[in-house]
């Protein structure tokens, strides 16, 4: 199985408020990751929102490091060729990452679910990243696309009631980093956009 998206895709995003684009990388074996773009990972995923709904339960309080950052990378590529799991990196006009979002397939049907993470500094362009992604996903082959939020997490369902899915209730589910389950449940509001 490959990804349903394809070899490689680089799509153009406009941040809102702002009107700069930004390009949407997917992170397959083309994808070149810097140093650089290293510490910008860790640093992102070690700000105080991104850390509190995506990571501080998943690695157990410790702070998010370069070397998760790599392994965020491998465990990307593997997803992208698998067709497990897409992710797509978001860098701003000069280079810079400030996003991420993936998609991968949510059980044997045709849904999908989503996640997604920004820096406080790239504000304005997660909603305009979501709406893009569900038109890739349309072509990709995907029927719904499904999202899952902490009730505490108000930026993120700002995103996805911006980017039209409903509300449809609550779910506990599992913690997973990088697919693998770190043993807890969290319970989440469970958001569902049809294709």
């Amino acid at each position: 199985m490959s990804s349903p998206f394809g070899n490689h895709v680089e799509v153009a995003i406009v941040r809102h408020g702002f009107g700069d684009e930004y390009t949407m990388e997917s992170v397959d074996d083309r994808f070149l990751l810097s140093d650089s773009d290293v510490r910008t990972i860790a640093r992102i995923c070690n700000e105080p929102l991104v850390y509190r709904f995506l990571f501080r339960d998943r690695i157990g309080g410790r702070p998010y490091t370069g070397q998760d950052a790599r392994d965020f990378i491998d465990w990307a590529r593997s997803g992208w060729s698998s067709g497990q799991q897409m992710v797509f990196l978001l860098r701003d006009p000069h280079g810079e990452i400030g996003a991420a979002i993936d998609i991968g397939p949510l059980d044997e049907s045709r849904d999908a679910l989503i996640g997604y993470w920004a820096s406080s500094f790239h504000r304005g362009l997660m909603t305009n990243t979501v709406e893009r992604l569900a038109e890739l996903s349309v072509n990709a082959g995907y029927s719904k696309l499904v999202a899952l939020a902490e009730a505490e997490n108000v930026r993120s369902i700002s995103i996805l009631k911006r980017a039209g899915f409903t509300h449809v209730g609550a779910a506990v589910h599992p913690v997973t980093f990088m697919g693998q389950p770190v043993g807890i449940d969290l319970r989440f509001r469970r958001y569902e956009r049809a294709l």
